[in-house]
């Protein structure tokens, strides 16, 4: 059968895409890339939700199903929640109350579980915040020592007040000497905005310069800055004191410029005067490239051995989370990352899946750019093609006419 000549000559502008279509992968394609072997995976753990039974034996068993099903995906370290923002603790102690859902110590029983499955453990403590959005108890009984922040959160503790830094000081020499762990954490150890107001320093700050809080904002919130760091390094002080092969670490904001100044967190300098071990930056963010400027800033401002990453998984997929891991892996050579949470990994197999296969270096290829534009281009000439073919065979045969041009 014979098609006219224009017809056969639309019906290359069709096959031509269609072959060179076929012979593209517009999804990603697999790759193998090499991840260090000791590339480190941890999680953040926190026992307060209803993901975790208040009855003990029912308990027992999901924290032994839960570190089994971890460790299989490669996870490292279990970074256990201590000591909540509300003042709550998971453990046995003389100087916070346990939190009201359990009746014996978890922090006892989560160490012994996680030796058993050769995870490493770090609880961390949160360190100035009691209440956070409002006084918790502590804060209702010492009014004094809450710091009045411009955007409201009066749940927090001014890291001038001694009587705190004490208590917090006794928390963490509790855990570190009487419990079996790899070393402890500081979270929320930063102030809940820029613009606060606090009794003790204000008193400490007017004895050392002379001046009024009110009269250099800039110099105030320097000076409040530095009493923020002044916890950190006693925490470290105390923590090396007890066992110097204790690692001491600290969950900060992800920039370290915005950190230093909308957190008075001056994680930078933590670093460089050697106060904590490593930093593990809460780098989260549902965007890549959000979370690529994240890591690409982090990295000039700290010692890529010092610089563990934080990856909100809970908020990825798992094609995302891979990609986000092999970043840090892969494309950073940065020694580990830290996700959040155990919860969310825990109730997505798929997740889970995701961080075994990142830690055997299995990540998804995106194809390149020009591949891409070609392949849609190749759709886009297709779709045209094919129009133009249908409204050919529809149109009705008439006279060819040929006229020529009249000069």
């Amino acid at each position: 059968m014979c098609f006219p000549r224009k017809v056969s000559r639309i019906s290359i502008f069709i096959l031509l895409p269609m072959l060179l279509t076929s012979t593209m992968r517009i999804t990603p394609n697999a790759s193998t890339s090499s991840v260090k072997k000791d590339f480190f995976v941890g999680v953040w753990l926190g026992m307060y939700s209803d993901y975790w039974p208040s009855e003990k034996t029912e308990w027992l068993r999901k924290v032994d199903e839960s570190f089994m099903s971890l460790r299989e995906a490669g996870v490292d370290a279990i970074y256990f929640l201590a000591k909540d923002p509300w003042g709550y603790v998971y453990y046995e102690s003389k100087y916070a109350p346990l939190s009201e859902k359990y009746s014996w110590d978890p922090l006892r029983e989560v160490v012994a579980k996680a030796r058993e499955h050769g995870l490493q453990i770090y609880p961390y403590v949160n360190a100035l915040a009691e209440g956070e959005s409002q006084p918790n108890f502590y804060l209702k009984e010492h009014p004094e020592l809450a710091v009045s922040p411009a955007n409201g959160e009066n749940g927090w503790v001014d890291p001038s007040s001694e009587e705190y830094v004490d208590r917090l000081l006794s928390i963490i020499e509790e855990i570190v000497s009487n419990y079996d762990v790899d070393g402890v954490q500081l979270d929320r150890i930063r102030m809940p905005s820029p613009v606060i107001r606090a009794k003790a320093s204000e008193k400490l700050y007017m004895e050392t310069t002379g001046l009024s809080p009110g009269s250099d904002e800039k110099k105030w919130q320097e000076f409040v800055k530095s009493q923020v760091s002044k916890v950190v390094q006693k925490v470290c002080e105390k923590v090396k004191s007890i066992d110097r092969g204790l690692k001491f670490s600290a969950a900060v904001f992800p920039s370290p410029s915005n950190a230093a100044v909308n957190q008075l967190q001056d994680w930078r300098k933590w670093v460089e005067e050697g106060w904590v071990d490593y930093v593990c930056t809460m780098a989260y963010a549902q965007g890549f490239y959000v979370f690529k400027s994240y890591v690409d800033e982090e990295k000039m401002a700290c010692e890529p051995e010092k610089l563990y990453v934080g990856i909100g998984a809970w908020q990825l997929s798992p094609s995302e989370l891979k990609k986000q891991i092999k970043y840090v892996a892969v494309d950073s050579g940065l020694p580990g990352v830290l996700l959040f949470n155990a919860d969310s990994l825990l109730s997505n197999r798929e997740l889970l899946n995701a961080v075994r296969e990142a830690k055997d270096g299995k990540f998804e290829e995106d194809s390149s750019f020009f591949t891409n534009l070609f392949s849609t281009a190749s759709v886009i000439i297709l779709f045209c093609a094919t129009l133009s073919l249908f409204y050919q065979l529809r149109k009705k045969p008439g006279k060819n006419v040929s006229q020529k041009k009249a000069y």
